[in-house]
């Protein structure tokens, strides 16, 4: 009977350490390991989604909405238990076996229960949203961006011809489809110059032709040409579109519309709000919805169609689809449709990056004298 007892009792001493090493995977350091990414993915692919909604939203001129996931905090709690009881009884009987007259048999009785086990973990998150509106919605959406952010992408890495196109809107009378910035026109934005002059301007830019530095005695940045640069026909027609002086080969950058001389680049940014409207053109609503009228179609001149991917062509394209897509960076349904980046679109992946990073940026403003820095970089 001791032999049997011991071996019941042995479940029990080999389970309790088990529970205890089952319940470390999800304390302490491994607690983290094992929810730090989860949270870390949830936040990155719902604000993807949140602002690709809000694009689709302005390309139907809904109303935007923005909130933002401003802390996280979770707690976790772990609790194990396991029961067993074991004890022993005895029972007394008295018969009589010839030729003896009376005889007492004791039968002894040892019962061994291993009580049920159990293990909880017990996660309670709490998540604060704080929507983006009010004296903040206008301070951070729909202040012009302040170009030395522009400036500060492009020495990151950033094209400065995929940066000037989301966030200038004129640069020396070149208008970049300043109509786009509202909701959809009717009629083709003018774009045509701007564009040629931004496609140059990233041509000499991957050369090391030309750079932007502080201008020397004022505040500011000036652009500066190299002299390898002079007779490049890159170089001879940004001049020209831009309205420079030929012989020159230093430019000083200033903020406006339109420069004062032929000495200088008049700069001017866009707002968040816009660029993220801007951008909304490029997306493609199914064809029932031009002809129900819930998207305004744009025509040129002469009455023909135009096609958006004309403007933000190898920079932006959000497809339609009527059921959810099988491979996209990111996608949301809206309206009964699925709209969504395709996975394989890096152009259209790397402008959203860079608008949720100008997002970022502007929501705290530089201030201080003009940076400097080097293009081709």
């Amino acid at each position: 009977m001791k032999s049997s007892l011991r071996f019941l009792a042995l479940p029990a001493a080999l389970l309790t350490p088990l529970l205890l090493s089952t319940g470390c995977v999800f304390m302490g350091p491994n607690s983290i390991k094992a929810t730090r990414p989860a949270y870390n993915m949830a936040v990155q692919q719902t604000n993807d989604q949140e602002l690709l909604l809000n694009l689709v939203r302005s390309r139907y001129r809904d109303t935007l909405y923005f909130t933002s996931v401003e802390r996280i905090a979770a707690t976790q709690e772990f609790n194990e238990s396991i029961g067993a009881s074991a004890g022993v009884t005895a029972t007394q009987n008295g018969f009589s076996i010839p030729p003896v007259t009376s005889t007492i048999v004791r039968a002894f009785t040892k019962p061994f229960t291993l009580g049920p086990a159990s293990i909880a973990v017990n996660e309670k998150p709490t998540i604060f949203y704080a929507p983006l509106e009010g004296e903040k919605f206008v301070r951070q959406m729909m202040t012009p961006m302040n170009p030395d952010l522009l400036l500060l992408l492009v020495k990151s890495g950033w094209s400065l011809e995929r940066v000037f196109t989301v966030g200038v809107l004129e640069m020396n009378g070149l208008k970049n489809a300043p109509t786009a910035s509202g909701p959809t026109p009717s009629r083709e934005p003018e774009f045509r110059d701007f564009r040629e002059a931004v496609k140059l301007l990233r041509v000499l830019q991957r050369e090391q032709l030309l750079d932007l530095n502080k201008a020397p005695g004022a505040e500011g940045l000036e652009l500066r040409f190299t002299r390898d640069s002079a007779t490049r026909v890159e170089t001879v027609r940004l001049k020209a579109l831009l309205g420079l002086a030929p012989e020159k080969d230093r430019f000083r950058i200033i903020p406006g519309s339109e420069a004062p001389n032929r000495e200088t680049i008049a700069l001017s940014t866009r707002p968040v709000l816009s660029a993220l409207t801007f951008l909304s053109q490029g997306v493609e609503p199914p064809a029932l919805h031009y002809t129900q009228g819930k998207i305004r179609p744009t025509e040129r001149a002469d009455g023909s169609p135009f096609d958006w991917q004309e403007l933000l062509g190898d920079i932006f394209r959000v497809r339609s689809s009527d059921k959810a897509p099988a491979d996209a960076s990111v996608a949301i349904p809206y309206r009964g449709t699925w709209f969504y980046i395709a996975d394989n679109d890096l152009d259209t992946k790397s402008t959203f990056v860079l608008l949720t990073q100008l997002i970022a940026l502007h929501s705290s403003p530089t201030a201080g004298p003009a940076m400097s820095f080097s293009f081709g970089k």
